[in-house]
């Protein structure tokens, strides 16, 4: 069995990955750190937020009539927090629950 065809997949892959916005790409010699589970989390949390200024932001500005905001970018916002929020709280729960399971476990 060869394994040409995995190491074109892989290098597919890799050409894929590095189009990806918001991927950083780090040089062979510097290491990068990892962030720990508690930034990333954090991260998420303050992107979210944003996303609900923004949304508020928009209705707000749809409601005084402000230039160059319509109703289907402030629905559009809108629905982008809302989604964001649920994906939020389904990842609080699965980690409590995560949490839970861990404290159940004897020793």
């Amino acid at each position: 069995m060869s394994i040409e065809g995995i190491k074109k997949g892989l290098t597919a892959a890799s050409k894929l990955q590095s189009n990806i916005p918001g991927i950083e790409k780090t040089t062979k010699g510097a290491k990068a750190s990892p962030e720990s589970f508690s930034d990333l989390l954090g991260q998420a949390v303050k992107e979210v937020d944003n996303m609900q200024k923004h949304a508020d932001d928009q209705i707000t500005g749809l409601v005084l009539g402000k230039e160059g905001v319509t109703t289907h970018d402030a629905m559009i916002a809108l629905e982008k927090a809302d989604i964001a929020f649920q994906l939020m709280n389904q990842v609080r729960s699965k980690i409590i629950r995560a949490y839970e399971e861990v404290l159940r476990t004897q020793v």
